[in-house]
């Protein structure tokens, strides 16, 4: 019987083709466009895609690329958040755009630095995304600028209490001309026998002060036509804007100067009743403004959101919170406080100190 060929059972291993795909050349202009549209939290894990993008956002010129652009945006709540200190010395923060936009906020505890030397004492300010505070232990005032976005932090050179007997003002700016951030400390008895009052011992009216960080030198500011010279005027920086508020017994009227230095330029952004009772204006501050027409205030550690249109003022749920000892608003950026190689401290009796960054 003839037999036939069988065909074999096993079956030849099939050649694998490997195919590889070219990714499109993007040129690295592109990237970076991209790449400060961002949110920080994106960019430090971006920083692990490769060592070429690592170098890239850490470049000083990417940093103010991602700076400009959220400082563009600042009258906007979706780069900014709102951080709070309690007297339990915790602080906690969230997002700002939850209290305008969405019905209940949540909020996340923040661990800061110098928290296991002392108390912290105070917020200072917040400018380009770094906060300033003070923490206060048994002998030392204890300053430390801080990127709460990237957690970076610079701690500067303690203050003793011996040249801290009396109150001590601080304050936190940056001075453009020499890009330097600056702290500035005062002695608010010098302070207030140089600049409280002009006149005889019976007639004292309150003026404003202003220091330009750059020539370190000081300028009368002028008020609004409304204000009171006899009464003290509350002063703070309201979306990088010069603004203060003055009672107006069951209301406060708040203020803000549209350029610097020019009386002319005074524009009143509204008149916030009192929420619930009214109090001393000394407990009141704006927190932020939206451009809209809606404002976010502070009374007396409680937030209270004002629209300006509807004359109506609700208080926003934040899971977590309750009345805080101070707030402030800072923009997430990536700008580092290591970046700046001649942080100092300083204080002076009489003077004024100042401690620069760069």
């Amino acid at each position: 019987m003839e037999s036939r060929d069988r065909p074999s059972s096993s079956r030849r291993p099939s050649k694998r083709v490997r195919i590889t795909a070219t990714l499109p050349h993007i040129p690295d202009e592109i990237i970076l466009e991209i790449l400060c549209l961002l949110p920080v939290k994106s960019l430090m894990r971006f920083k692990c895609v490769s060592k070429s993008w690592r170098e890239m956002i850490s470049d000083p010129d990417f940093e103010k690329k991602q700076l400009a652009v959220a400082a563009r945006d600042s009258g906007e709540v979706y780069n900014s958040r709102l951080i709070m200190h309690y007297p339990s010395m915790k602080l906690k923060s969230c997002p700002l755009s939850c209290l305008f936009y969405e019905p209940v906020g949540h909020s996340v505890n923040h661990e800061y630095p110098g928290s296991e030397l002392g108390v912290m004492n105070e917020i200072i300010g917040s400018y380009n995304g770094l906060v300033c505070f003070c923490i206060r232990d048994t002998e030392n005032d204890i300053i430390f600028v801080w990127n709460p976005s990237t957690r970076e932090f610079r701690r500067l050179p303690p203050i003793s209490f011996m040249q801290c007997f009396h109150l001590v003002a601080y304050g936190f700016g940056y001075d453009s001309i020499a890009n330097d951030y600056k702290v500035t400390s005062r002695d608010t008895c010098e302070w207030f026998n140089q600049f409280r009052g002009v006149g005889d011992s019976e007639n004292y009216y309150w003026s404003v002060v202003g220091l330009d960080l750059a020539s370190e030198s000081y300028r009368m500011v002028p008020l609004p036509e409304c204000a009171d010279p006899n009464v003290k005027p509350m002063i703070m920086a309201l979306g990088g804007r010069f603004c203060t508020i003055f009672d107006n017994d069951e209301a406060v009227d708040v203020w803000v100067m549209e350029q610097y230095g020019v009386k002319k330029s005074w524009n009143k952004l509204a008149t916030v009743p009192y929420f619930p009772d009214p109090m001393t204006v000394d407990c009141t501050k704006p927190v932020f403004f939206l451009r809209d027409g809606a404002i976010l205030m502070e009374f007396y550690g409680l937030l209270v959101l004002y629209n300006i249109d509807r004359d109506e003022s609700t208080i926003p749920t934040i899971y977590g919170t309750r009345h805080c000892h101070e707030v402030e608003v800072y923009l997430e950026t990536i700008v580092s406080p290591n970046a700046y190689y001649r942080l100092q401290a300083g204080h002076q009796n009489g003077g004024i100190g100042r401690q620069g960054i760069s």
